[in-house]
């Protein structure tokens, strides 16, 4: 089963960052023995594999809240000037600063998780304290990608905004860019 989670979760980084940062690689030596208090350390440079939710993604962008990095791919049809690619790409970098030290901490979890279930030191209480730490970090992880839809079309005027959705093909609804237009406008 962790062999199928480290697999799906190296898909999903592959698929959100698009491109591939690397690939899990896994010890056949037997696993050292940890305790409860041990995290187990992960070097820097390793590649964190994270799982994609990609209907959140689609969801949001079909909604008009479209990801930094797919600002930055729209930058110059979108008309967007030097100010707004700067403010789009330290979102995209703090973003992936936050979402990598979660993942990490979700791999270091699981990597606990894993050994506890190879020393034959794991029970009913363990498992459901340890399954509860990994699915708050996910949640993190998850509330942190989309946040960053949030604050990614913030960034975007109204006119931008319309014209995002004109090119994803998706029709504004009037509790989207059209309403952010009318903000816009004096008042009469």
């Amino acid at each position: 089963m962790t062999r199928r989670l480290i697999a799906t979760l190296a898909f999903g980084l592959t698929l959100a960052a698009g491109f591939a940062i690397g690939s899990i690689g896994r010890q056949q030596a037997a696993p050292p023995t940890v305790s409860d208090t041990d995290i187990p350390t992960i070097p820097p440079t390793a590649a964190i594999i994270v799982p994609l939710q990609a209907d959140d993604h689609n969801r949001a962008e079909s909604n008009l809240f479209p990801a930094p990095q797919t600002l930055l791919q729209m930058a110059e049809s979108l008309g967007l000037n030097e100010d707004q690619r700067q403010q789009i790409r330290q979102l995209q970098l703090a973003l992936e600063a936050e979402t990598m030290a979660l993942a990490r901490r979700i791999l270091a979890e699981e990597r606990r998780l894993e050994r506890a279930f190879a020393e034959g030191n794991i029970d009913a209480g363990r498992v459901d304290g340890q399954t509860a730490r990994i699915a708050n970090l996910q949640g993190r992880l998850r509330a942190a990608r989309l946040r960053g839809h949030l604050a990614a079309r913030d960034a975007l005027t109204p006119e931008q905004l319309l014209r995002f959705a004109d090119q994803h093909g998706v029709a504004p609804t009037p509790a989207s860019a059209r309403d952010d237009l009318a903000r816009d406008e004096p008042e009469r």
